[in-house]
C-alpha cells in the first residue's frame, strides 16, 4: 500500500507539483500581505459576509439541531479564516500539528472548487477555440484566459492530489499524533477550554475576551487561559518565522 502511494506521489511530481507549488506559496506571500496593507478590515466583512450566510440558512433549518449545526459551523468558518489571517497560511497548503486529520477535509474542499474550474473550462474552450476558428476578434483574449484558468485549475488538483496522497501514506501516524496533542493540550488547557466552551454556548458568535474572562471561577482557569494565549500567539509567530524556509 506504502509503495501504491509513493508511485503516485512520484507522478503528480512529475506533472509539476513541487513546482507548482513553490509558486503557490510565493501567491500566499503576496495576497496575505496586500491584504493586510489594502484591507485591514477584512476579517470584519468576512464575518459581515458569513452572517448573512447563516441569516439565509437558519430561515431554511426545520430543526434545532439543524440551526445549532449552521451556527457551529459558521463560527468555525470565522475561526479557520482568523488563523490563516494571523498566520499568514491558507488551510488547505498548512497542516496544524494539533489537528493534522483535519487537514484532508480542506485539501478534498480546495480539490473540489478547482475541479468544478475545469469543468467549466472544458465546456467554455472548446466554444472559444470555434468563435475564435470563425473570425470574431475579441474571443481570443478570451480564449487565452481561459486556457491559463484550466492550467491553474489542474495545478491546483495536481498539488491537492499530491497532498492528499503524502496525507494517506502516514494516515495512522497523523491519527496518533492528534490524539497524543490532544490528551497533552486537554492537560494543559482543560479548564481554560471548559471557560471557552461556556462563553460559547452564551453566544452565535466567537465569544470575546472579554466575554472569557467574565465566565473564569477559578485561578487555574485563568493560569490555564493565559497559558492557552501565550500558545497561541508564539504558534502564530513561529507560522510567521518560518515562511521563507518553505
Amino acid at each position: 500500500m506504502k509503495g501504491d502511494y509513493q508511485k503516485k506521489i512520484k507522478q503528480c511530481e512529475k506533472l509539476g507539483a513541487l513546482q507548482f507549488q513553490k509558486v503557490v506559496f510565493k501567491v500566499e506571500d503576496i495576497k496575505f500581505k496586500v491584504l493586510k496593507k489594502l484591507w485591514p478590515n477584512f476579517l470584519v466583512f468576512y464575518d459581515k459576509q458569513c452572517d448573512k450566510k447563516k441569516r439565509k440558512l437558519l430561515k431554511k433549518a426545520k430543526t434545532e439541531e439543524d440551526q445549532k449545526r449552521i451556527i457551529d459551523e459558521t463560527r468555525k468558518l470565522k475561526m479557520a479564516m482568523r488563523k490563516e489571517w494571523h498566520r499568514e497560511q491558507n488551510r488547505n497548503y498548512h497542516m496544524d500539528m494539533n489537528k493534522p486529520t483535519e487537514m484532508i477535509y480542506y485539501l478534498n474542499w480546495n480539490k473540489n472548487i478547482h475541479k468544478r474550474g475545469i469543468i467549466i473550462n472544458a465546456i467554455t474552450i472548446p466554444l472559444l477555440t470555434a468563435a475564435t476558428i470563425a473570425g470574431i476578434p475579441f474571443a481570443i483574449p478570451f480564449l487565452i484566459e481561459e486556457l491559463a484558468s484550466a492550467f491553474i485549475n489542474f495545478q491546483c488538483i495536481n498539488i491537492q492530489n499530491y497532498n492528499i496522497y503524502r496525507f494517506q501514506e502516514r494516515e495512522d501516524t497523523f491519527k496518533k499524533m492528534e490524539a497524543r496533542r490532544m490528551a497533552n493540550n486537554m492537560q494543559k488547557h482543560g479548564e481554560a477550554a471548559k471557560v471557552i466552551s461556556k462563553a460559547m454556548e452564551k453566544t452565535e458568535d466567537i465569544p470575546t475576551m472579554k466575554q472569557i474572562i467574565e465566565g473564569i471561577e477559578t485561578k487555574e482557569q485563568l493560569e490555564q487561559l493565559r497559558s492557552l494565549v501565550q500558545t497561541t500567539l508564539a504558534a502564530n509567530q513561529a507560522a510567521n518565522k518560518n515562511r521563507g524556509g518553505k
